[in-house]
């Protein structure tokens, strides 16, 4: 995965991260960059589970 970060000297740069690795935007990694910016998938990850819309009214549902 590929961040924008900006670097201690003001540079914006691109950096490449393991894959599967939790971040949010303002993030400061080992070298002291800072996370400006993160991709965003619409994409649903293998991992991710889709529920249905819980309404309330169904019992069941759970």
């Amino acid at each position: 995965m590929w961040v924008k970060v900006e670097r201690p000297d003001g540079e914006i740069a691109e950096m490449e991260v393991p894959p599967r690795t939790y971040l949010s935007i303002g993030d400061v990694l080992e070298d002291g960059s800072v996370i400006i910016d993160l991709p965003f998938s619409d994409d649903e990850d293998d991992d991710m589970t889709a529920y249905g819309i819980y309404d309330g009214d169904d019992d069941d549902y759970l």
